[in-house]
């Protein structure tokens, strides 16, 4: 999870301010590997789903999950 600092809204943006951490996506991680392997599938989906589980207990969801926007640090 990132950190949020500050929403900012006008009429016709929300501008959203996050932490700043380097990493890359999960995505980007699976095509450069040559074998991307159960193991590896099984840790990121384990941090995944406590990430959502975490979400749902305070009532917040994430409409666009996929691996493009799963961040890898």
């Amino acid at each position: 999870m990132i950190q949020l600092y500050e929403v900012y809204e006008s009429d016709q943006y929300v501008h959203v301010v996050y932490e700043h951490v380097k990493g890359t996506d999960l995505f980007t991680t699976i095509k450069a590997q040559q074998h991307y392997t159960e193991m590896d599938a099984m840790t990121v989906m384990k941090a995944l789903l406590g990430v959502i589980n975490y979400f749902h207990e305070k009532n917040i969801i994430h409409r666009d999950i996929k691996p493009e926007n799963i961040l890898l640090t």
